[in-house]
Protein backbone atom coordinates (compact mmCIF):
# COMPACT_ATOMS: atom_id res chain seq x y z
CA UNK A 1 0.00 0.00 0.00
CA UNK A 2 1.04 3.71 -0.71
CA UNK A 3 2.22 5.07 2.29
CA UNK A 4 0.59 8.89 3.19
CA UNK A 5 1.32 11.15 5.61
CA UNK A 6 -0.73 13.97 7.13
CA UNK A 7 0.12 17.39 8.65
CA UNK A 8 -2.11 19.61 9.49
CA UNK A 9 -2.29 22.27 12.94
CA UNK A 10 -6.24 21.01 12.90
CA UNK A 11 -6.54 17.51 14.40
CA UNK A 12 -10.58 17.57 13.23
CA UNK A 13 -8.61 17.25 9.81
CA UNK A 14 -6.19 15.22 10.47
CA UNK A 15 -8.67 12.65 11.91
CA UNK A 16 -11.31 13.12 8.92
CA UNK A 17 -8.53 12.73 6.09
CA UNK A 18 -6.75 9.66 8.31
CA UNK A 19 -10.39 7.95 8.69
CA UNK A 20 -11.65 8.39 4.68
CA UNK A 21 -8.18 6.74 3.99
CA UNK A 22 -8.74 3.96 6.81
CA UNK A 23 -12.66 3.71 5.61
CA UNK A 24 -12.64 3.71 2.18
CA UNK A 25 -9.04 3.19 0.58
CA UNK A 26 -7.74 -0.27 -0.61
CA UNK A 27 -4.46 1.49 -1.64
CA UNK A 28 -3.47 3.60 0.96
CA UNK A 29 -2.65 3.84 4.54
CA UNK A 30 -1.89 6.77 6.61
CA UNK A 31 1.48 5.82 8.63
CA UNK A 32 2.09 8.85 9.90
CA UNK A 33 0.64 12.13 11.04
CA UNK A 34 1.96 15.24 12.52
CA UNK A 35 0.84 18.49 13.91
CA UNK A 36 3.59 20.92 12.72
CA UNK A 37 6.41 20.89 10.35
CA UNK A 38 8.89 20.57 12.85
CA UNK A 39 7.68 17.06 14.05
CA UNK A 40 7.24 15.82 10.53
CA UNK A 41 11.12 16.89 9.69
CA UNK A 42 12.28 15.34 13.39
CA UNK A 43 10.78 11.96 12.46
CA UNK A 44 12.42 9.68 10.49
CA UNK A 45 9.44 7.56 9.48
CA UNK A 46 7.72 11.29 8.45
CA UNK A 47 9.73 11.70 6.00
CA UNK A 48 10.01 8.77 3.79
CA UNK A 49 6.68 8.47 2.54
CA UNK A 50 4.58 7.95 -0.72
CA UNK A 51 2.01 10.98 -0.52
CA UNK A 52 1.95 14.20 2.04
CA UNK A 53 -1.01 15.85 2.70
CA UNK A 54 0.32 19.40 4.40
CA UNK A 55 -1.14 22.53 5.21
CA UNK A 56 0.41 25.94 4.15
CA UNK A 57 -0.58 27.87 6.91
CA UNK A 58 1.30 26.42 9.95
CA UNK A 59 3.05 28.37 12.81
CA UNK A 60 6.26 27.56 12.84
CA UNK A 61 7.70 25.76 9.89
CA UNK A 62 4.87 26.03 7.61
CA UNK A 63 3.63 23.50 4.43
CA UNK A 64 5.42 25.65 1.94
CA UNK A 65 8.59 25.64 3.48
CA UNK A 66 8.45 21.66 4.92
CA UNK A 67 7.98 20.50 1.17
CA UNK A 68 10.99 21.81 0.17
CA UNK A 69 12.93 19.77 3.09
CA UNK A 70 10.53 16.61 1.64
CA UNK A 71 11.75 16.80 -1.74
CA UNK A 72 15.44 17.34 -0.91
CA UNK A 73 15.13 14.05 0.93
CA UNK A 74 12.75 12.34 -0.66
CA UNK A 75 12.16 13.14 -4.24
CA UNK A 76 9.61 11.09 -6.18
CA UNK A 77 7.19 12.27 -3.03
CA UNK A 78 3.86 13.54 -3.51
CA UNK A 79 2.88 16.67 -2.15
CA UNK A 80 -0.45 17.78 -1.92
CA UNK A 81 -0.90 21.00 -0.36
CA UNK A 82 -4.53 21.98 1.56
CA UNK A 83 -5.31 25.67 2.29
CA UNK A 84 -8.25 27.52 2.64
CA UNK A 85 -9.07 30.31 0.67
CA UNK A 86 -7.47 33.11 3.17
CA UNK A 87 -4.16 31.80 2.29
CA UNK A 88 -4.64 30.49 -1.13
CA UNK A 89 -3.73 33.27 -3.69
CA UNK A 90 -0.53 34.67 -2.52
CA UNK A 91 0.86 30.39 -2.36
CA UNK A 92 -0.50 29.92 -5.73
CA UNK A 93 2.61 30.22 -7.65
CA UNK A 94 4.45 28.50 -5.49
CA UNK A 95 2.21 25.57 -5.07
CA UNK A 96 2.50 25.58 -8.80
CA UNK A 97 6.05 25.13 -8.97
CA UNK A 98 6.69 21.79 -6.65
CA UNK A 99 3.22 20.62 -5.57
CA UNK A 100 1.09 17.24 -7.03
CA UNK A 101 -1.67 18.69 -6.16
CA UNK A 102 -3.86 21.17 -3.63
CA UNK A 103 -6.43 20.76 -1.94
CA UNK A 104 -9.02 23.99 -0.90
CA UNK A 105 -10.70 23.81 2.77
CA UNK A 106 -13.43 22.56 3.45
CA UNK A 107 -13.14 19.16 1.41
CA UNK A 108 -15.44 17.28 0.25
CA UNK A 109 -14.89 13.69 0.37
CA UNK A 110 -15.40 12.74 -3.53
CA UNK A 111 -12.86 15.33 -4.03
CA UNK A 112 -10.46 13.85 -1.72
CA UNK A 113 -10.92 10.29 -2.97
CA UNK A 114 -10.78 11.58 -7.19
CA UNK A 115 -7.03 12.92 -5.60
CA UNK A 116 -6.25 9.22 -4.79
CA UNK A 117 -7.33 7.78 -7.81
CA UNK A 118 -4.94 10.08 -9.66
CA UNK A 119 -1.96 10.21 -6.90
CA UNK A 120 -2.47 6.14 -7.43
CA UNK A 121 -1.88 6.34 -10.71
CA UNK A 122 1.01 8.93 -10.69
CA UNK A 123 2.81 6.38 -7.54
CA UNK A 124 1.92 3.24 -10.55
CA UNK A 125 3.92 5.11 -13.19
CA UNK A 126 6.98 6.08 -11.04
CA UNK A 127 7.48 2.43 -8.98
CA UNK A 128 5.71 0.18 -11.30
CA UNK A 129 7.19 -2.57 -9.58
CA UNK A 130 4.92 -2.04 -6.32
CA UNK A 131 1.70 -1.27 -8.72
CA UNK A 132 -1.15 -1.36 -6.25
CA UNK A 133 -4.90 -2.30 -8.03
CA UNK A 134 -6.70 0.44 -8.63
CA UNK A 135 -9.88 1.62 -7.18
CA UNK A 136 -12.18 2.78 -9.76
CA UNK A 137 -14.76 4.63 -8.37
CA UNK A 138 -18.60 3.92 -8.98
CA UNK A 139 -19.82 5.63 -11.88
CA UNK A 140 -22.59 7.25 -12.86
CA UNK A 141 -24.75 5.52 -15.37
CA UNK A 142 -25.99 7.49 -18.26
CA UNK A 143 -26.68 4.37 -20.34
CA UNK A 144 -26.68 5.43 -24.01
CA UNK A 145 -25.09 8.79 -23.84
CA UNK A 146 -22.47 10.32 -26.24
CA UNK A 147 -18.73 10.62 -25.84
CA UNK A 148 -19.72 14.66 -25.94
CA UNK A 149 -21.86 14.30 -23.02
CA UNK A 150 -19.81 11.79 -21.18
CA UNK A 151 -17.01 14.16 -21.67
CA UNK A 152 -19.68 16.96 -20.95
CA UNK A 153 -20.36 15.77 -17.34
CA UNK A 154 -17.19 14.55 -16.32
CA UNK A 155 -15.47 18.34 -17.11
CA UNK A 156 -18.57 19.54 -14.84
CA UNK A 157 -17.43 17.10 -11.90
CA UNK A 158 -14.03 18.01 -12.06
CA UNK A 159 -14.37 22.20 -12.95
CA UNK A 160 -17.65 22.76 -10.76
CA UNK A 161 -15.49 24.78 -8.12
CA UNK A 162 -14.51 27.51 -10.70
CA UNK A 163 -17.18 30.09 -10.55
CA UNK A 164 -16.54 30.97 -14.04
CA UNK A 165 -17.39 27.43 -15.46
CA UNK A 166 -20.15 27.77 -17.98
CA UNK A 167 -21.92 26.38 -20.46
CA UNK A 168 -19.85 28.69 -23.47
CA UNK A 169 -16.43 28.03 -21.30
CA UNK A 170 -17.28 23.92 -21.39
CA UNK A 171 -18.17 24.14 -25.30
CA UNK A 172 -14.83 25.79 -25.94
CA UNK A 173 -12.91 22.70 -24.55
CA UNK A 174 -15.14 19.94 -25.67
CA UNK A 175 -14.86 21.75 -29.04
CA UNK A 176 -18.50 21.73 -29.35
CA UNK A 177 -21.13 24.43 -30.47
CA UNK A 178 -22.80 25.28 -26.82
CA UNK A 179 -26.29 24.92 -28.73
CA UNK A 180 -25.55 21.67 -29.73
CA UNK A 181 -24.11 20.38 -26.26
CA UNK A 182 -26.82 21.53 -24.17
CA UNK A 183 -29.51 20.44 -26.62
CA UNK A 184 -27.30 16.97 -26.38
CA UNK A 185 -27.06 16.98 -22.47
CA UNK A 186 -31.05 17.43 -21.98
CA UNK A 187 -31.74 15.16 -24.67
CA UNK A 188 -29.28 12.21 -23.29
CA UNK A 189 -29.22 12.86 -19.44
CA UNK A 190 -32.38 14.81 -18.55
CA UNK A 191 -30.50 17.58 -17.49
CA UNK A 192 -29.91 21.01 -18.91
CA UNK A 193 -25.75 21.44 -18.38
CA UNK A 194 -27.40 24.45 -15.70
CA UNK A 195 -29.51 21.32 -14.20
CA UNK A 196 -26.30 19.02 -13.99
CA UNK A 197 -23.97 21.51 -12.90
CA UNK A 198 -25.69 22.49 -9.51
CA UNK A 199 -26.67 18.86 -9.29
CA UNK A 200 -23.33 18.46 -8.95
CA UNK A 201 -22.79 21.83 -6.55
CA UNK A 202 -25.60 20.88 -4.13
CA UNK A 203 -24.53 17.38 -3.82
CA UNK A 204 -20.90 18.71 -2.85
CA UNK A 205 -22.27 21.08 -0.71
CA UNK A 206 -24.17 17.83 1.56
CA UNK A 207 -21.06 16.49 1.82
CA UNK A 208 -19.32 19.21 3.56
CA UNK A 209 -22.57 20.28 5.52
CA UNK A 210 -22.53 16.89 6.76
CA UNK A 211 -18.72 16.69 8.12
CA UNK A 212 -17.99 17.52 11.32
CA UNK A 213 -16.31 20.93 10.65
CA UNK A 214 -15.91 23.48 13.50
CA UNK A 215 -14.56 26.83 12.25
CA UNK A 216 -15.76 27.13 8.41
CA UNK A 217 -17.64 29.72 7.65
CA UNK A 218 -20.58 29.23 5.23
CA UNK A 219 -19.11 31.52 2.79
CA UNK A 220 -16.04 29.37 2.91
CA UNK A 221 -18.99 26.02 1.76
CA UNK A 222 -20.15 28.37 -1.01
CA UNK A 223 -16.90 29.74 -2.11
CA UNK A 224 -15.68 25.79 -2.63
CA UNK A 225 -18.36 24.61 -4.83
CA UNK A 226 -18.50 27.74 -6.83
CA UNK A 227 -20.51 30.20 -5.66
CA UNK A 228 -19.41 33.64 -5.18
CA UNK A 229 -22.62 35.19 -3.03
CA UNK A 230 -23.48 33.04 -0.14
CA UNK A 231 -26.86 34.52 -0.41
CA UNK A 232 -27.05 32.80 -4.09
CA UNK A 233 -25.98 29.46 -2.54
CA UNK A 234 -27.99 29.31 0.27
CA UNK A 235 -31.11 29.96 -2.53
CA UNK A 236 -30.16 27.36 -4.89
CA UNK A 237 -29.40 25.01 -2.27
CA UNK A 238 -32.95 25.05 -0.91
CA UNK A 239 -34.52 25.79 -3.83
CA UNK A 240 -33.49 21.94 -4.56
CA UNK A 241 -33.16 20.28 -1.16
CA UNK A 242 -35.85 21.71 0.36
CA UNK A 243 -33.42 23.58 3.57
CA UNK A 244 -31.38 26.14 3.77
CA UNK A 245 -27.64 25.40 4.17
CA UNK A 246 -28.41 25.67 8.13
CA UNK A 247 -31.31 23.70 8.26
CA UNK A 248 -29.69 20.88 6.41
CA UNK A 249 -26.44 21.36 8.66
CA UNK A 250 -28.35 20.90 12.04
CA UNK A 251 -30.72 18.04 11.05
CA UNK A 252 -27.73 15.91 9.79
CA UNK A 253 -25.61 16.26 12.52
CA UNK A 254 -27.57 18.21 15.22
CA UNK A 255 -24.87 21.03 15.26
CA UNK A 256 -25.28 24.88 15.04
CA UNK A 257 -21.46 26.00 15.64
CA UNK A 258 -20.95 27.29 12.01
CA UNK A 259 -20.27 30.83 11.19
CA UNK A 260 -22.85 32.58 8.95
CA UNK A 261 -20.01 35.06 7.71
Amino acid sequence: MWKVAIVDDEPKIRRGLKKWILDKSKCFECSFEAKSGEECVENEQGMMVDLYLLDIHMEGLNGLELGKLIKRENPNALIVYITGYDYFEYAHEAIKLQAFDYLLKPVPQSDFFKLLKKANIALTDIYPERQIQRNEPIKETCGGCSQVVLKGKEYIKENYSDPNLSLEKAAKILNVHKDYLSKLMKEESGYSFTEYLTKIRVNSAKELLEQDLTNVRMYDVARKIGYKSQHYFSRTFKKNVGLTPLQYRKEKCNLVDWELF
